[in-house]
């Protein structure tokens, strides 16, 4: 890792949030969205909306974990995508992606939902004083299906001697054991690919097998995109900046994971 640069340090802060430890969760909101806001000043600058994000804990019936979510609606961002997997291919990616196809991005979108789950704390039990948590709460350690899935994508930065098809097998390998292998889940891993591209070197990025399209690179094309209405269905009251905000998180994530560019000398 390379935690003196702002994606280094946004992936040091994300893969946190799913360790095993006691490090409150005030703590842990201000190292990611402090993260996040450096590199989206970055690779964004002023249409960044990544300050709706923060990192919070919410209750289910199997546990409460700790992750990503929108600040004021109150929800977990793979919740949203979860509700944008149908979504039609917006005409702003497709003019800056051209040869993206609609099922590459449903792809793109359930995978970033996988991501954002994987990143997540395994779930606490619930107590029954649920919303009297202490300030500082142990989280278990990731379940050995979470820690590789989560290991897979740090190896993009960590492992960039790693034969790109070496790597591809075992980013689709640990992205359907953690998720399991229905048949989405199983048509987006096949769509997967590491590759070593860039246009200053060549480096491993997440990209689409078929095209080689850096997933990063499709996500952010889709800054500013209406809210999709399968999404407005479940959300009603969710803005367009929050949408933006979630693309944007989404996009500087898998940023994070990818190796770092070349610096230029002199």
């Amino acid at each position: 890792m390379n935690p003196s640069s702002p994606r280094g340090r946004l992936r040091d802060a994300l893969l946190c949030v799913g360790e095993r430890g006691d490090v409150s969760e005030a703590v842990l909101s201000a190292a990611v969205t402090t993260a996040l806001r450096e590199l989206a000043s970055e690779a964004l600058g002023e249409q960044s909306r990544v300050e709706l994000v923060t990192v919070g804990a919410e209750d289910h019936p199997w546990g409460r974990s700790l992750g990503l979510r929108l600040a004021d609606y109150d929800v977990e961002l793979p919740d949203v995508l979860l509700y944008a997997d149908q979504s039609d291919l917006p005409p702003q990616v497709q003019e800056s992606c051209p040869t993206l196809c609609q099922e590459e991005w449903e792809a793109v979108l359930l995978v970033c939902k996988l991501i954002f789950m994987g990143l997540q704390s395994e779930p606490e039990p619930v107590h029954d004083d649920a919303g009297q948590h202490p300030q500082v709460t142990p989280r278990p350690p990731r379940s050995a299906a979470r820690e590789r899935f989560c290991q897979a994508l740090a190896a993009l930065s960590e492992r960039p001697d790693l034969h790109q098809d070496e790597h591809t097998a075992q980013l689709r390998t640990a992205l359907l054991n953690f998720a399991s292998e229905t048949p989405d889940n199983t048509d987006a891993a096949q769509r997967i690919a590491v590759l070593h591209t860039g246009e200053s070197q060549q480096r491993p990025r997440l990209c689409l097998s078929r095209s080689g399209l850096a997933f990063a690179k499709v996500v952010l094309s889709a800054g500013g995109c209406p809210v999709p209405s399968c999404v407005l269905e479940e959300f009603p009251d969710l803005t367009q900046d929050e949408w933006n905000a979630v693309i944007h998180v989404a996009g500087l994530t898998l940023m994070a994971f990818e190796a770092e560019p070349a610096r230029e000398v002199g």
